[in-house]
């Protein structure tokens, strides 16, 4: 060890020497400079270019390639007459990176709106106002959706992704979800024969047709263009025809909704990726309507109607009933009657927000409480030198001086009354909800809140 030592001090003594000479020594120097690690990017832009009875549709379902914020909606029909169809090719952009392609739906509402004359003569049931599948409209609507070459047109040959003409009812099934593996490793709908991903920067095409009748496939010889090809309706037709002549009056004021979502996953590294590998797609909410009729309301669950609202698209839903939605965030909310007031609880926050990701199982309940209606009473006096506190006015026989309210319960019988004063007569009460005479019988709604003035002149 002392040897070693040594020599390792001869060794630093060397180089001090060599530091302090001039003598030059050859030398070699290499270079790196700009290593670089930089991410690549999956980034899916859609877009939708839609036609409506066989015109272009550029107000309500057409939009140039970009990403899919709430608003950019793939169907948005409100006035639906039987016989209406349409067709609409969606293109998916990846970005620099191989991906593979998942399709997500889900059958939000089937929801019979009202009840109107016709559609009860034809044998419908009235409207349930806190069901939101008491609807036919998803019974008679019917879908076809295929690998579109981008020309809008089903031709020979596309491969279909639904399993052919369904009905919407029939396409999402009882859990009301509809997935397809677009592009995985076991599946690629544009070439079946090769499964896998979509190679980066690609633009692949699927198509839709609806029809609020019946649909029918007509497919057109393969010209094999493209979208460099003539696009509907300059082909004469989408390949599909529809027939609406057998519908009647039941699906009238009926509504469907549904919500529609893609996802990209890099390919890369993860060669068995399956689309429907158990890897959560929507979120479940259930929203649970609790009235508490503590001050004579009358009204039900059934007299609410519940929704969610993310803001730009609203979706009604059932009263303890899960639905299937789309992640994001939403609001819960209700219309129906008043005179209640409304407080949130479980998963909502106080102000009726929440926050859904893919997977999650979330509750919030809505529980009403009536509201006691208010009656305020004013005293007018006219003539003499009587003054507004020399009266004494009652309601339900409890005194409340002018100015002044009382609470009573709701769909109840009440009475306002007065003491007689000499030398005044009551002339008249006035308001609106009140009754026409003083000592008259009436009853007041949740959370009604009236003022009455009762006149008293001087004089017999």
């Amino acid at each position: 060890m002392k040897k070693i030592i040594t020599s390792l001090g001869v060794i630093i003594a060397v180089a001090a020497l060599v530091v302090g000479a001039t003598t030059a020594f050859l030398s070699d120097t290499e270079t790196s400079s700009g290593n670089t690690f930089a991410a690549g990017a999956i980034d899916l832009k859609i877009d939708n270019e839609s036609y409506y009875n066989g015109v272009l549709n550029e107000l309500t379902s057409w939009f140039p390639a970009a990403d899919l914020p709430n608003g950019k909606l793939f169907f948005n029909f409100t006035d639906l007459k039987p016989d209406d169809e349409g067709e609409d090719t969606i293109s998916l952009h990846v970005n620099d990176n191989d991906a593979y392609i998942c399709m997500d739906m889900v059958l939000t509402s089937n929801d019979d709106k009202s009840s109107n004359e016709p559609e009860l003569d034809a044998g419908d049931l009235p409207e349930e106002i806190n069901n939101t599948w008491d609807g036919e409209l998803a019974q008679n609507l019917q879908m076809f959706w295929w690998a579109d070459d981008g020309d809008n047109v089903y031709e020979v040959g596309e491969n279909p992704i639904t399993d052919g003409v369904q009905t919407v009812t029939n396409m999402f099934g009882p859990d009301h979800s509809f997935s397809v593996p677009l592009a995985d490793s076991l599946n690629n709908i544009w070439t079946p024969n090769a499964p896998g991903p979509v190679p980066g920067d690609t633009t692949v095409y699927i198509a839709k047709a609806w029809c609020f009748g019946t649909l029918t496939l007509n497919p057109f010889a393969q010209d094999g263009v493209g979208t460099d090809g003539p696009l509907a309706p300059d082909r004469e037709g989408t390949g599909v025809t529809c027939d609406g002549t057998a519908l009647g009056n039941i699906t009238q004021t009926d509504g469907v909704t549904l919500d529609l979502a893609f996802r990209a996953v890099q390919s890369r590294h993860i060669p068995d990726y399956v689309c429907g590998d158990g890897e959560p797609r929507t979120a479940k909410i259930t929203v649970i309507k609790v009235v508490n009729n503590n001050f004579g309301g009358n009204n039900v669950i059934a007299n609410f109607q519940l929704f969610l609202d993310n803001g730009i698209v609203t979706t009604p839903v059932t009263s303890s009933v899960q639905t299937d939605v789309l992640e994001g965030i939403y609001s819960v909310g209700e219309t129906g009657v008043g005179g209640y007031e409304a407080t949130f609880s479980g998963d909502c926050d106080i102000d009726g927000d929440i926050i859904l990701n893919p997977g999650d199982v979330k509750t919030c309940t809505i529980t009403n409480d009536d509201i006691r209606p208010n009656i305020t009473l004013i005293k007018n006096v006219v003539g003499g030198s009587a003054v507004a506190t020399d009266f004494k006015m009652r309601v339900n026989g409890v005194l409340v001086p002018s100015g002044g309210s009382r609470s009573v319960n709701s769909n109840l019988n009440v009475t306002i009354t007065e003491d007689a004063f000499a030398g005044y007569t009551a002339t008249g009460i006035s308001g609106t909800g009140c009754p026409a005479a003083l000592g008259n019988v009436f009853q007041l709604n949740e959370g009604v809140a009236i003022t009455c003035t009762i006149t008293n002149t001087f004089g017999p």
